[in-house]
């Protein structure tokens, strides 16, 4: 395996928000329009730092297999090779255009799919439940899909352990249940 002398391509102010020190920095303030309560759930419940670790890796994945983020620095090949940039954003000066490459993540999807949601919440806006107690009818469905809890969080009420999932993990569950494709009982008409 031949080793490649790397160096640093600027840290996350320098090359992607000159008012922001971080991706987590970014992350927070993305977040800061949601209500109070919303906000200290999405830390309380690790959903904040899954958020920030899924938009890391996808900035990873975005970014050419010689160059990463890693912590607050991108880094890359001292000297990149002919056609390495090929295919991805350059700069005026035919460098790699790491603004352009964070810019084309959907950081708002990521925070969607990472949204913490009560049974309360899985029951009367995903499952538009009417029941008396739509939290026991999400409790159901989440059994029989075989959904476990992101984590427990007590209840703001009751001090109790209340189960937390995030929403692209129940969305994606909800999406396999049976009874959500095409039907095998019946031939297709040609």
């Amino acid at each position: 395996m031949a080793y490649r002398t790397t160096t640093s391509y600027g840290s996350w102010c320098n090359n992607v928000n000159e008012y922001s020190t971080s991706l987590e920095s970014d992350v927070s303030d993305f977040i800061s329009g949601g209500d109070n309560d919303w906000q200290r759930l999405l830390v309380e419940s690790g959903a904040f730092q899954e958020i920030c670790d899924t938009y890391r890796q996808k900035i990873n994945e975005a970014l050419p297999a010689s160059v990463t983020l890693a912590g607050d620095e991108f880094v890359g090949p001292h000297e990149p090779e002919d056609g390495e940039w090929d295919g991805c954003p350059v700069d005026e000066y035919g460098g790699l255009d790491i603004k352009a490459i964070v810019d084309s993540i959907d950081l708002s999807a990521i925070v969607e799919a990472h949204e913490p949601l009560t049974l309360e919440d899985i029951g009367r806006d995903l499952l538009n439940s009417k029941a008396k107690n739509p939290a026991k009818v999400a409790s159901a469905a989440m059994s029989r899909v075989g959904l476990k809890p992101f984590t427990y969080l007590p209840h703001p009420e009751s001090g109790r352990p209340q189960a937390i999932y995030l929403q692209g993990a129940v969305k994606e569950a909800l999406a396999k249940r049976p009874g959500r494709g095409k039907r095998t009982d019946l031939k297709d008409a040609e």
